[in-house]
Parts: structure tokens; sequence; C-alpha cells
């Protein structure tokens, strides 16, 4: 069977790595791995017929939140209303008439942007993991093109692991030869194919001519599966109307670029978790929700239907979600983490991501017409038309930025009035939806920093508007490992604004020592110079932070104290004798440790190493490659890093499982607004 996107499917290469060239029989295609994976409760072997239904009964905890949120948000209609009759009708500068109603504008998006978002989140879905379906054929595509195979064999191995009979496939655009004796290790199927048309979305097409699965797991080539990952989702497939489940798209390297944590705390916070925790569940309601690709369960039948992933799109996952629901399909949201991948770890990384993005969904819009094209509910049209409302938001939000620089330069402002109209008019308006949106995103904290990231993006997404004239766009791979940090023109605009912004907070500090003290021109002075105050301190902290992290390791390593204790034996500096020392293993992954100690190891130094993994011991031999100074508690310590030469490729595999399936998920619990909207039960 071919599908749209593809040229010759006969051009393509497919081989199971067991020496048959023929489809995989699901009895003998299961991996001889997964075994490893930890048991949990039996699977019900026979399945009542039942309709995917939320769960109508919240926890006390749950419904006081929702009940505040919906309270706050009515309260925030009401008196954005009267804001807005207050600024229409008394407030009219006659001076800048232009620049009035500029702003005007400008306030009245940003309130349908929030008018929307609260549209959204009014009455989030959640639900309880079902009884797996038993009997079903389940193949797991992995695709691939330039991924570092490190990243990716650790894809593959928990890929191969899961529970559930399935058969799994790395789908291979480089045509690499080191992919596919990874492929023919793992007893993985191997899908090539000779050109790279439609990318992604043609990768995929060319595995879903040439496999039979029932269902199919995609996972993007840096995403990890939990073990649980088909057991949880399978069983929302007894209902026939349901085409996709879609788990959250978590992260397991927490220092990445979009990721704030403090260990003290274990506070934490993530960019996307905003999408995931709170606007999916949201969407769901509505059956608007965004299949995003990893981790995500498709039934073939529906995808058949519409003639296989879209090609028009470089985001074919939100395309094909978009398709599948005007034909009736329903798309479901299960908030549950059931695979963690690779963040972007530094500016250019993730700019390169929402680049895609944002063009991508321009492109989405040409071709489906969302808002008035057939086959969408009246609340699915809203649902779509905010998520690509909030890219256009940039321009909006690029003249809020440029407001206070415009007026403490010239001395126009953007309103006249007295200072008790405005906060008793302004202040409840502005601390009415701030609190709404505080609530939301579960914290300060968490919408501070959302915040700060929409600034930082805000020239991305402004530039990327173009995919909605553009049908033809590069798909640009995430960079995944050693990168640098961003250069000054990749932060250019972000960079002139914040000249700006210093330069017109002098200018106000030396008009308002001109003015009389308390009038209406000191009042309006100091209202603007306390916003670019504000956008001064927002935008410093991100392009700072984006022009500083970079990233140096070619292969992620888990930094904190593993709790997994450790031998290292090596040579003393006489070479006469040997040292022994027990730790606590840090920076660990399956190529090298570190040992913290008071002084360095001479680098180039033989150590033997003995992990002690739960239920399993690892022998390694190494040697001593860098050695890292840090301060801790007022005392200086010494990481020396080791870089294992010699281990067994199965305690690799041994160490990765561990990582991937215990460590991760136990660290991602720092992400409260995840950890918290995952517990609903």
């Amino acid at each position: 069977m071919c599908f749209p996107g593809i040229s010759d499917c006969e051009r393509s290469e497919v081989k199971i790595m067991d020496g048959k060239s023929s489809g995989p029989s699901y009895a003998q295609g299961v991996s001889q791995f997964s075994a490893a994976a930890p048991a949990r409760a039996p699977i019900n072997e026979t399945p009542q017929k039942r309709v995917a239904a939320p769960i109508d009964k919240l926890s006390p905890r749950r419904q006081f939140k929702l009940a505040l949120t919906r309270v706050t948000v009515v309260l925030a209609t009401i008196f954005t209303v009267r804001y807005f009759w207050w600024r229409g009708f008394h407030t009219m500068n006659p001076a800048a008439k232009f620049f009035f109603y500029a702003f005007l504008v400008a306030e009245a998006l940003s309130f349908l942007e929030s008018f929307l978002f609260y549209f959204i989140t009014w009455n989030p879905t959640h639900y309880e993991r079902p009884d797996p379906i038993q009997g079903r054929t389940v193949d797991v595509f992995i695709p691939t093109y330039n991924e570092p195979l490190e990243v990716l064999r650790e894809t593959v191995l928990c890929a191969v692991n899961m529970r559930y009979p399935h058969k799994t496939y790395i789908l291979d655009d480089g045509n690499r030869n080191e992919v596919r004796v990874l492929a023919q290790e793992f007893n993985c199927g191997y899908i090539s194919r000779t050109d790279r048309a439609h990318a992604k979305a043609g990768n995929l097409n060319n595995a879903l001519g040439q496999t039979s699965g029932e269902f199919i797991v995609t996972l993007d080539a840096d995403h990890v599966a939990s073990p649980e990952l088909i057991e949880d989702t399978i069983g929302f497939f007894a209902d026939d109307e349901i085409a996709v489940v879609q788990g959250t798209q978590d992260f397991y390297n927490l220092d990445s670029f979009q990721h704030k944590v403090n260990w003290q705390t274990r506070a934490g916070w993530q960019q996307q978790e905003l999408f995931f925790s709170v606007i999916q569940p949201g969407k769901d309601r509505h059956n608007a929700t965004f299949y995003c690709g990893s981790p995500g369960v498709v039934r073939r039948k529906a995808l058949e239907e519409i003639g296989g992933f879209p090609t028009e799109s470089i985001t074919e996952d939100m395309h094909t979600s978009l398709r599948l629901q005007k034909k009736g399909w329903r798309v479901l949201y299960f908030n549950r983490t059931l695979a963690r991948g690779l963040a972007p770890q530094t500016f250019t990384g993730f700019a390169t991501q929402w680049q895609r993005w944002c063009t991508g969904n321009m492109q989405v819009m040409r071709a489906e017409n969302p808002l008035f094209g057939k086959g969408l509910s009246l609340r699915q049209r809203i649902c779509y038309f905010s998520s690509i409302y909030f890219y256009w938001m940039s321009y909006q939000k690029l003249f809020y930025v440029f407001t206070p620089i415009i007026s403490l330069f010239s001395g126009v402002f953007v309103m006249v009035t007295d200072p008790l109209s405005y906060a008793s008019y302004f202040l409840p308006y502005f601390c009415l939806n701030l609190a709404c949106s505080i609530i939301l995103q579960g914290g300060w904290r968490n919408f501070w920093l959302g915040e700060q990231f929409n600034l930082l993006k805000m020239h991305v997404l402004i530039r990327t508007i173009s995919g909605l004239f553009q049908k033809e766009s590069p798909f640009s791979v995430t960079p995944k490992a050693r990168a640098s940090a961003a250069r000054f023109s990749e932060v250019l605009l972000p960079s002139v604004i914040l000249v700006c912004l210093a330069a017109s907070l002098l200018a106000g500090v030396f008009r308002i020592q001109q003015v009389p003290l308390y009038g209406y021109f000191f009042w309006a002075l100091a209202v603007n110079i306390f916003w670019s105050i504000v956008f001064l301190f927002m935008m410093g902290n991100v392009i700072l932070h984006s022009m500083q992290r970079k990233e140096l390791r070619n292969s992620y390593r888990f930094p904190a104290r593993l709790d997994v204790r450790m031998r290292v034996s090596y040579p003393d500096e006489n070479g006469t004798g040997v040292v022994t020392r027990e730790q606590f293993a840090r920076n660990l992954n399956r190529f090298g440790v570190s040992l913290t100690l008071e002084s360095a190891i001479a680098c180039g130094t033989p150590v033997e190493v003995e992990l002690r993994l739960p239920g399993h011991s690892v022998q390694a031999s190494g040697k001593v490659v860098r050695n890292q100074t840090y301060g801790s508690n007022g005392h200086s310590r010494i990481s020396n890093g080791i870089r294992f030469d010699q281990i067994n490729p199965a305690d690799q595999d041994e160490i990765s499982k561990f990582l991937f399936w215990e460590v991760a998920p136990r660290e991602g619990q720092v992400l409260h607004l995840t950890h918290t909207s995952q517990t609903e039960a």
C-alpha cells in the first residue's frame, strides 16, 4: 500500500532483522528484551465495550481549584468589559489619536487571547487508565534522519522493552549503516528509502505501506518510552470512535534551555508545561486535542481513511489530528508522562523547534482552513483559532514593548486620565486577569517565566508567520548534541529592544524630574517607567541566558546524586598502591560517571568502577578525562569525570533503563504543574 508523499514504495527497503524480509509475526516479533520491564497489574482478558469518558467526580482539591478559577474568570470578564467601556469613552488623547486607537486595539486583542484561553481551560478532562485490551497488533515507529546514534540507541532500547506484544521499526531517512546494525542488534525492523520526499511525514507514510499493525506508536528519535506506554493507552481503543491517544510530551534533561529548576526548593518549570498540563486537557473536552507525534498511539484504520500522514505541512502531527477530527474521529488526550524526550539544550535548538512549529501551523491553516472549512464543530473551530491566533499575538506583544519606549522618548501617551480613575479601572481588570493566568499556570513563578520566554521567542514567531504563504518549507531537525550558545545575530531584535528600553528609561527619568510632582505628566511617566523596567528585566534575563547556555556534552548525563553506590579503584600518586573510594554516583550515563572528591585525580589515570544498581552490579574499566571544581557548603570539591573504556553492552543497557525508568520519573516530580495535573484519579 502506498500513501501520499511516497514516490516509489518499491525503492524503499524494509528488513526484519531475523533473516526474514516478509512482514513481522507478532508472536515472534516481540523483543527478546521485554522481560526486563518491571511487572504490573494483570491485564484484563475480556474488556467490556465502552466509550472513553472523562472522570466527572474530582477530588476536593481539584474541585476547589476549578471553582476558584471559574469565579476569577467571571470576575475578570466583568471588570474587563468595565475597563474597555472606560477606555473607549473616557481616556481619548486628542493629541495622539492614532496612538490611542492602536493601543486600544492591542489591548482588545490581548483580552481576546485571554478569553480564548479561559474558554479552552474552563472544564479540562481527566481520565483513569483503562484496562488494556488483548490480542491487538502494535507497530512502534521511530523515524530518524541524522540524530546521534547514542541518542537513538536509548530510544530503541526502551521501545523494544515496552510491555504488551509489539514490533519496533527504525525508519531511517539517513540510510546509515550503523543504524541498520543497531536494528539488527535489537531485532527491530529497519525501513529506509532512497529519497527523502516530504521529510518526516513521507518517512512515516513509507513505513505505513510496508507494515500491518492495527495500531501504531510514534516515537521521536530522542523520546524514550516508559514500559507501560502501550498498556496504559491501548484500552482506550475499545471505543471505535477513537483514532489517536496522545500522551504528555515530557523531558528528562531538566537542565535544558527551556527548563528552570531550583533543586534546593525542588521547584521546577519547563516551557511546554502550560500546553501539555493545562491547554491539552482543556482542548480534549471539545475534541480539539493536538496529536503531537511523540508519544502517540494511532489507529491504522483512521490513518488510512485520511490517506496517511499529511504531507502539505512540516507539522504532520497537528495536521493529522485536524484531518481526523474533520472526519469525525476522536483524538483523546491522556495526561500522563509515558515517554521522555531530549529538550533543546541551547537557544539555537529552541528557536529551530519553534520556527518549525509556527511555520507548520501556518501551512496547516492555509491547507485546511479550520475556521470556515467543513467538518468541524463551532467549539473545535474556536480551539483551532486560538492555537493559530497565539502565533500572531507576537505582533501585539511587540507593540506593548515599544509603547513605553515611544512614550518616554516623545512624551506622548496612549490615554489621558487622572491617577484615581486609572487605578480604579485598570487595576481590577489587570489584577483579575493576572490572577487567572497565575492560577491556571500553577503559580506566580510559572507565569513569570512563561512571559519571559514569550518575549524571547517573539521575534522567531514574527519571522515564521510567512508559513501562511509558503507552500514548501525545509524540515529542520532540532539539534540534539553538542552545540554553542546563541550568536548575537540570533538574538539581534531582542537585543535592540533591550537597548531601546534602557535608553528610554534614562529619557523617562530625565523627563520626570522636569514635570510638576504628582501631576498628569508625572503619573503618565511613572507608569511607563514602571513597564519599561519590567520589560527590561524580563528580556535582559532571557537574552543573557541565551548567550550563556551552551552544550558541551555529546550525550546527556543525569547530574544528581542518584542513590547508587559505586566503588572506584585507581593507582595512588606514587604508583605503588591502589586507592579505593566508596561514593554515590553522579553525572551518570552509559558512557561514564563522575567521582566527587576533595582533590583531583590526574587526567588519564586508569580506574576500575563497580556500580551497584538495584538488583544488578555493573563492572567497568575507564580513565579520568576531566576535573571540574565546584563549591559545596562553603568548601571546594572536585568532580572527576570518568569515561568507560571497557564495559559490557548489556550492562550499559541496564544503566540506561535504570536512568530512564527510575531516575527520570523521580526527578520529573519537581515539575509541580505537570506532577499535580497528572495525579487526579
